[in-house]
């Protein structure tokens, strides 16, 4: 008889049976490991199920800025006459405060008939509304043209209910209107 002697030395029999594996604890090992790799791909599909709904959101913000600011290029031109005085040209920034400010009075209830760039003003535009020729109102096209057309509209109340008829109405500072 061979001896080994790695195998065998210092041992008991006993020490071997408890070494030993029985059939119910390889099963239960087993079912551990796959159950921790059951949970590791769960883990994968999870993770990457939030990256994709984070990527499409992402995505559809960004298709959603990308459309505002299509739409934000939209440049209103007024249908309106713009007659230059002062000789210089007629601005894209006047075109452009015109045509939005043609769109904001008639969100009120009010028409636009013509608008005046005066002679030597600056970022100044005198505008005439449809059915009344007695008064223009002066307006600074560095203001937002509904400010603009919401102190025009509560200046022609305020001049119709109190049966006023000025040469002309200046609405050029915020919350102030000024006829004369």
């Amino acid at each position: 008889m061979k001896k080994n002697s790695n195998y065998n030395v210092g041992r008991t029999i006993a020490q071997e049976w408890e070494k030993q594996e029985s059939e119910s604890e390889r099963l239960a090992t087993r079912k551990k490991v796959k159950a921790k790799k059951i949970i590791k791909v769960l883990s994968l599909v999870a993770v990457l199920t939030i990256i994709a709904v984070v990527t499409v959101m992402e995505l559809s913000a960004w298709l959603g800025r990308k459309e505002k600011i299509e739409a934000s290029k939209y440049v209103p031109q007024p249908t309106v006459d713009i007659i230059d005085e002062s000789g210089g040209g007629i601005t894209n920034k006047i075109k452009e405060y015109v045509g939005q400010l043609e769109i904001d009075l008639s969100d009120i209830g009010l028409a636009l008939d013509r608008a005046v760039v005066p002679a030597g003003k600056m970022r100044e535009v005198d505008i005439y509304l449809q059915g009344n020729e007695e008064y223009y109102i002066k307006l600074n096209v560095d203001r937002g043209t509904a400010v603009s057309a919401e102190d025009t509209k509560r200046m022609v109340n305020y001049l119709s209910e109190h049966d006023l008829h000025p040469h002309y109405v200046d609405v050029r500072v915020k919350g102030k209107g000024y006829y004369q």
